[in-house]
């Protein structure tokens, strides 16, 4: 199909398939001024080698949202939208598309991309993965997984709520945050004992984790003493 001018091609497509396509795109006749952008947020500008040998300008326009299903135009409202680009020119236009958007643009560098994206990775699939964990935990007193996740949800999104309105490390709650040892004993015996697996490896991985909030938001040393113990006997 004929490009016009200073046309903007949004490469979305998982990230193996960039440099291909970008490559493919670099040999094709495009009007001059034209840009490639790619949609990854795990990627900087490498993939995109080709078209920029080309005397292309290329960039990057990453939303930190979750898309998996259509979603409408509003689910960009607030976001953080992943910029970068080989040109001030291209910068500032995916710049202003982000807040176009109502989403708010944020230069991220190719030095910085893994460990944001690893940062998404956590935050949205391990979410995820985590209900899933919490489900299974539900299942083996005997809930339905339906059942299970229609509990489990309105506490995951009041969880959302509290991050948002608290901040970190406030909004934590919970034994490790009230210094309760017996019942993260308790609770680790058993997950053990109805068959163990990832829930347990899971639920002592994150405790640590939440202690550390939890010393953070004032627990007293002799409490974290006993709960790290907990966690880890």
């Amino acid at each position: 199909m004929p490009f016009k001018a200073g046309a903007r091609l949004f490469l979305a497509v998982p990230d193996p398939a960039i440099a291909p396509l970008a490559a493919e795109l670099a040999a094709l006749p495009l009007p001059e001024g034209s840009a490639v952008i790619h949609l990854s947020g795990a990627l900087g500008l490498e993939p995109l080698q080709a078209p920029a040998e080309a005397g292309l300008a290329v960039g990057s326009f990453h939303p930190l949202q979750s898309f998996p299903v259509v979603r409408e135009p509003a689910a960009f409202s607030g976001a953080l939208i992943a910029v970068d680009a080989s040109t001030p020119r291209l910068l500032g236009e995916l710049t202003r598309l982000a807040r176009s958007l109502d989403a708010r643009p944020r230069r991220v560098p190719p030095e910085q991309r893994t460990l944001y994206h690893a940062a998404a990775v956590m935050a949205s699939n391990y979410v995820v993965a985590l209900a899933g964990q919490a489900v299974d935990v539900l299942a083996r007193a005997g809930w339905s997984r339906s059942e299970a996740l229609e509990a489990l949800l309105p506490l995951m999104a009041g969880v959302l709520e509290n991050l948002q309105r608290a901040g970190l490390p406030d909004a934590l709650i919970g034994p490790i945050r009230r210094g309760d040892p017996e019942t993260v004993q308790r609770q680790l015996a058993e997950l053990a004992a109805t068959g163990g697996g990832i829930p347990v490896q899971a639920y002592r991985i994150l405790g640590a984790a939440a202690l550390e909030l939890a010393r953070q938001a004032g627990l007293d040393d002799e409490s974290a003493r006993r709960i790290e113990e907990a966690l880890t006997g």
